[in-house]
């Protein structure tokens, strides 16, 4: 697939297949902010060479206390929502990106999109990968801000988060998930500080709305 400008909206919401290959870079937006296309590529393939299968895999869970939605696009992204989105609705393509070319086939797309909000203020917080690291039990990214912004928010907004840890273990691929791959969930994790979150990633059990909706 082709396209022009930011592919934010792409690499945030990509589908469970394993990452193969970004093409025509020369035509994409940096995918880190403050980086070169070169330098941002590294980024990303340095998170690659900790868990290759698990690269921009997307997970959703839900913070009930406070209704947020959180997205993990794992090695790439962490967004926050301020409010509850319906599951499909947090999967679909926002459309951060430009058409291959400039007529009504180039618009046309196998896959469902949703608006890309322009105003940073109204839009998600997103938190971009900072840091990998293996431990005894598991890999550990970080995902900082990187873009900056001057928003109001209240004491119970998410916007006071500086830092969102992520926990997984190395995704290994048997036959049973390559014919019929699933979405992993997450849990929100008890933080020592209210400046963090911390994310656990886990599988699903069988009757987990993510588990059925893949």
């Amino acid at each position: 697939m082709d396209f022009n400008g930011n592919a934010f909206g792409l690499l945030a919401a990509h589908p469970i297949r394993p990452l193969v290959s970004l093409h025509h870079m020369e035509k994409i937006d940096p995918i880190f902010p403050n980086m070169t296309r070169m330098k941002a590529l590294q980024h990303l393939y340095h998170a690659a060479t900790f868990d290759p299968h698990r690269i921009l895999q997307q997970t959703v869970c839900y913070d009930r206390l406070f209704s947020w939605t959180i997205s993990v696009s794992w090695g790439y992204v962490v967004q926050i929502f301020e409010h509850s989105v319906h599951l499909p609705d947090a999967q679909r393509v926002q459309e951060s990106y430009l058409p291959w070319k400039k007529n009504a086939y180039g618009t046309l797309y196998e896959f469902n999109t949703r608006k890309f909000e322009s105003d940073p203020c109204r839009r998600q917080l997103v938190y971009y990968l900072d840091e990998v690291s293996m431990g005894v039990n598991g890999i550990k990214t970080i995902y900082k801000k990187r873009t900056p912004e001057n928003c109001t928010f209240s004491k119970n907004s998410p916007r006071k988060l500086e830092e969102i840890r992520v926990f997984s273990c190395k995704l290994e691929l048997d036959t049973k998930q390559l014919l019929a791959p699933r979405r992993h969930c997450c849990d929100i994790l008890p933080s020592t500080s209210d400046k963090m979150m911390e994310i656990g990633i886990r599988e699903c059990k069988e009757d987990e709305l993510i588990y059925m909706h893949n």
